[in-house]
């Protein structure tokens, strides 16, 4: 039977406890009964200080040292301060304005350990001693910022701990052709990481190696890098690009400071677009921006996605090259540039590079180059925006707005500048019109990016820095390859779920003394037919002359996919036919059947076969890729009547910390260092694959910075003899951080005792099992008298207690078979629990929790 009790409390309030009958609780024969007294306060709590994770209305706030003092009969009560409170997210200014209105005292620096209610009105506590996390529950009003459910205060962020990081990516393929030509190639991408405090230091670059023209390392960026918290901002000093928005962008070595968007409540990410195109053997495919080599990898025979590019900036076409696996090489451009964001009323934004330029063209250092921009909520509806671009005799100046109207998000802006380079003198203007709309109820998200006119006369920020002292006799861009006007497009169009969905985008370029245009647009059609899906895409490419004519001056190929799954099971394989066709290249069809196998589907493969029609030559390929805990390998070979080609690759990563080496397939920017002593196997349910090695140590990637990140463990693949003592933790990292979350554990091993009184009667059921030695609750009476406990020892001597009487407690001594490290299973015991020496007076040993 359950009573519930009001107890009047100084606040005024009631508070409700707890009394529980242990008549009703089945004892078996025996007539004992179970002392239930110390269930009926909730969380009682021993005075100390403790380390808890603060929770407001639900929301993850931070950990802190919160202090415990005893109140009285009630046990121990939290302690405030207002620098607790403050950084937990309250308006403090708004509570002590409150506070002296009403004639009371505000909350100060001198811990408060009462009812919370007395300086926040409305508010509640509680603490889950279980879980160590104070519980606040709070009215809105009060709180310094609506922020979203995981938002943290930049302030309070992790910086994480001190680490080394090297990600890499290899790819190795031969390729033979009949005649005795071969040609062996590889390419190995690095990108290298050392975090020291809030600093992140980082560089990338890459090896190509090839059997006929040797091998050469493309050095990428070097810099570092730390966030501003106060100015939501982040300062970079070393090598980088310049914005890239609105200006041409350009590398330079230097400072950057620009507003960090990250750490803002709402959230607004970079774009970088996403590349599709039809392999038609295994080939290799590169991706270039602004002439250097961003990505490469190798995609099996039929239609490709790379959606996970990591753009050096915001602007700058992507050239993509593909090469099969006979040695023939195909080029199309991706359009890439991005839109104006608007910003609300009041908001800015801005980004200022000061440096020296790193352009390809120049024979020892650059110039200086300066770029500032800034954007400024003027209203809901209205944003403006500015910037100045400055290097040696360059000069540019930019203006422009965005009108947020019903009928979309109209942008346009005026570039002047003027240029010297060596002894030829230019000015000129450039327009831009952008325009971008989405339609959430029709399914369309599409943009105009945009339509820009240039006269013959502008200069762009790039090709200043890029011609400036280069004799006009050595140039190789003039003022044939000035860009005249450009227009991008962007459609994306859901037809509803039975109709499928389009998409279309493409660019249209035409320069200064120079005829027709470089047109470049890709469309296609996707739905399902059942379970079978479908679709069906073009790639158009037309060049017109000049330096920059790459591949031939048209090309289209039409693309037709069907996918058909052998089965009914989600893993089940998945028949995949393509038929494609180009004026250059004929019809090229392919059927393969590929799928995933193994535990937690880590094996990808593939098998097929294709088909050209103007060669009549057939070919058969194979893939296969594993992701595994420590890294991500595949292979693959290619096989025609003229030729052979195999290719194989790896990419993952190493972190160096203070407690070893750890291994990783993928990381991301930001990461966590899991840290389980004896947990190995123990993996986290956001990502299956990141598992605790046999150090303890394990990587979770792409935790999400000045968010709150939940990581669990997941303790099913453990061994037995390891205990989780906790199981979830919770940070809000720094961008870039490596942070470190600690997870206790005890190696105990599991006992199941099958237990009885001296007088043969059984346990009462309920009662606890204690460990003589530290005092611990390690267990407890269930059914039948059984006894379900951890040990540490493989002897020793357990209590059995169920109240504070002589007769209700007794002893039991155990001694176990050794058993090897990680052996599963429990160790079964059979036992008489013997009398016991009375307790001493006081109350019962508050168990699970420690200061």
């Amino acid at each position: 039977m359950l009573v519930i009790v009001a107890d009047a409390q100084a606040q005024g309030k009631s508070k409700q406890y707890v009394q529980f009958d242990s008549n009703m609780l089945l004892r078996g024969v025996s007539d004992d009964s179970v002392d239930l007294s110390r269930f009926e306060k909730p969380n009682a709590v021993l005075p100390g200080q403790y380390r808890v994770d603060v929770l407001v209305n639900g929301n993850w706030r931070g950990a802190s040292f919160v202090e415990f003092r005893d109140v009285g009969q009630d046990g121990a009560a939290p302690c405030y301060t207002a620098e607790l409170l403050r950084s937990s997210g309250f308006d403090m200014e708004k509570l002590e304005r409150q506070a002296a209105e009403q004639g009371r005292p505000a909350l100060g620096d001198t811990p408060y350990c009462g009812d919370l209610a007395t300086h926040v009105p409305g508010a509640q506590a509680r603490f889950d001693a279980a879980e160590q996390q104070l519980l606040l529950t709070v009215p809105t009003i009060y709180l310094g910022t609506r922020r979203a459910s995981i938002y943290v205060d930049p302030a309070l962020s992790d910086s994480g701990i001190t680490a080394a990081r090297l990600g890499y990516t290899g790819n190795y393929y031969s390729q033979y052709v009949r005649g005795g030509r071969s040609d062996d190639r590889g390419y190995l991408g690095l990108s290298a990481g050392l975090n020291v405090a809030s600093w992140r230091v980082r560089h990338d670059g890459s090896v190509a190696w090839g059997s006929r023209e040797g091998s050469r390392y493309q050095r990428g960026r070097l810099y570092a890098v730390t966030g501003i918290p106060s100015w939501k901002s982040e300062l970079l000093l070393g090598e980088t690009s310049s914005d890239g928005r609105y200006f041409d962008p350009v590398s330079f070595r230097g400072v950057r400071v620009a507003s960090d968007e990250r750490m803002l409540p709402d959230e607004r990410r970079n774009y970088v677009p996403t590349i599709r195109g039809t392999a038609q053997t295994n080939a290799t495919v590169s991706v270039y921006q602004r002439g250097f080599l961003v990505h490469e990898t190798t995609v099996a025979a039929g239609p490709f996605v790379i959606e996970d590019l990591q753009a050096a900036s915001y602007g700058g076409d992507l050239e993509v090259r593909v090469v099969e696996a006979n040695g023939e090489t195909r080029r199309f451009t991706v359009p890439f540039a991005t839109t104006v964001e608007l910003l609300k009323s009041g908001e800015t934004r801005y980004s200022m590079s000061l440096g020296q330029a790193m352009a390809s063209g120049y024979r020892s250092g650059g110039p200086a180059v300066f770029e500032g921009l800034v954007r400024r909520g003027l209203s809901n509806l209205v944003t403006a925006y500015g910037g100045l671009a400055l290097s040696g005799n360059y000069r540019s100046v930019l203006l422009g707005a965005v009108l947020n109207t019903e009928w979309g998000a109209l942008a346009g802006d005026i570039t002047a500048a003027t240029a010297k380079l060596a002894n030829e003198k230019s000015s000129g203007s450039s327009y831009r019109l952008s325009y971008s709309k989405n339609l959430p109820e029709t399914g369309t998200n599409f943009s105009v990016l945009a339509y820009r006119y240039s006269t013959s006369g502008f200069v762009g920020f790039n090709e200043a820095v890029a011609q400036r002292n280069i004799p006009k006799s050595d140039r190789y861009y003039d003022a044939g390859g000035r860009l005249r006007n450009r227009i991008d497009v962007n459609i994306n169009q859901s037809l509803g779920d039975r109709l499928g969905s389009f998409y279309l985008n493409g660019s249209a370029i035409q320069y200064w003394k120079r005829a027709g245009r470089n047109i470049n647009f890709g469309g296609g059609y996707y739905n399902n037919w059942g379970r079978v899906s479908y679709a069906l895409n073009v790639q158009r490419s037309t060049v017109n002359g000049g330096l920059y004519s790459l591949g031939r001056e048209r090309e289209t190929t039409v693309t037709l996919n069907l996918n058909i799954p052998l089965g009914k099971s989600y893993d089940a394989p998945l028949l995949n036919s393509y038929t494609s066709h180009s004026g250059a290249g004929g019809t090229n069809s392919g059927l393969s059947v590929g799928g995933s196998a193994g535990e937690d589907s880590l094996f990808n493969y593939s098998l097929g076969t294709s088909y050209n029609s103007r060669s009549g030559m057939s070919s058969a390929n194979g893939n296969l890729d594993y992701l595994g805990s420590l890294a991500q390998v595949g292979a693959s070979i290619s096989q025609g009547r003229d030729y052979r080609q195999t290719s194989l690759r790896a990419s993952g990563n190493v972190l160096a910390h203070a407690g070893g080496v750890t291994l990783a397939p993928v990381l991301g920017d930001t990461i966590g260092l899991l840290h389980a002593p004896d947990a190995k196997d123990a993996r986290t349910t956001r990502d299956r694959n990141s598992r605790i090695d046999g150090r303890g140590y394990g990587l979770v990637p792409y935790l999400m910075p000045y968010r709150s990140n939940n990581v669990e463990l997941d303790s099913a693949d453990m061994a037995d003899d390891v205990e989780l003592l906790s199981n979830m933790r919770t940070v809000a990292p720094r961008a870039g951080a490596v942070v470190l979350l600690s997870y206790p554990t005890r190696r105990s091993r599991p006992v199941l005792v099958d237990g009885k009184q001296r007088d043969g009667a059984p346990l009462p059921f309920g009662a606890e099992v204690y460990d003589l030695e530290d005092g611990e609750v390690i267990g407890s009476v269930g059914q039948g008298s059984r006894i379900v406990m951890r040990v540490r020892k493989d002897e020793g001597r357990v209590s059995v207690r169920w109240g504070s009487k002589a007769d209700q407690r007794c002893r039991i001594d155990y001694a176990l078979s050794e058993r090897e490290r990680g052996q599963s299973g429990f160790d079964v015991v059979e036992s008489v629990c013997q009398p016991e020496p009375a307790l001493p007076a006081g109350p019962m040993p508050v168990a699970g929790l420690k200061p």
